[in-house]
């Protein structure tokens, strides 16, 4: 049985026999009801399933940084800032053949926006973290001179990230990103991102390269 919402012209929800109907995104569709497949797999799904496992393995371990990340880019998009930041990947942070499809992790993008960047970034292994580094362009919008630095290690081995998304602001130069004993030794990938103070604007993020601590 399926619910009218709004009326009888107003999109159902639920099962009405063979069709279904759903809202996203405040939009109401109806499909077919899914049936279950009989066949195996073709080889172009069978490399669009393993592309899409890369991206979700990469992204879910920074779902919510990633969520701040592209919330720019997602607005007035029917599509959720997790569902842009997923597309951008599939298009341009993959490489290899299958089966032997991964991140390449020096053109992912964990945050996309129009906000200017400083001048140097850099990443340094320093004790039990991290360093960050930039420097401070003076010739930055005063708009810009509150924005805060959001920084990001991912550690391949493991598949985990670990991230802040207030850290030092722009003209400060440097912030550090202490981590858990666990990554000693692993192979750590650096980014780093800057937004502005009221999250209304934000930067592409910057690869810093891989390091160990």
């Amino acid at each position: 049985m399926a619910r009218i919402n709004n009326g009888i012209l107003g999109g159902i929800q639920g099962n009405a026999g063979p069709v279904e109907g759903y809202v996203r995104y405040g939009v109401a569709y109806v499909r077919g009801k899914k049936r279950k497949r009989t066949t195996p797999p073709t080889p172009r799904e069978k490399i669009q399933r393993k592309r899409m496992e890369v991206v979700n393995n990469f992204t879910n371990s920074m779902t919510d940084y990633i969520r701040i990340g592209f919330e720019e880019a997602a607005e007035g998009r029917p599509i959720t800032p997790n569902n842009a930041a997923k597309s951008y990947q599939l298009l341009h942070a993959l490489h290899g053949e299958y089966p032997n499809i991964s991140i390449n992790y020096a053109t992912a993008r964990l945050t996309q926006g129009i906000l200017e960047l400083p001048l140097n970034p850099e990443a340094t292994a320093e004790g039990n973290g991290v360093r960050f580094n930039w420097t401070y362009n003076t010739a930055l919008n005063w708009s810009n001179r509150g924005a805060r630095v959001m920084v990001l290690v991912y550690a391949e081995e493991t598949g985990k990230s670990f991230y802040q998304f207030i850290g030092a602001r722009i003209t400060e130069e440097t912030d550090f990103l202490e981590m858990p004993t666990e990554v000693k030794g692993l192979q750590l990938h650096a980014y780093m991102s800057f937004v502005a103070d009221d999250r209304r604007s934000i930067s592409n993020s910057i690869y810093l390269g891989n390091l160990i601590i």
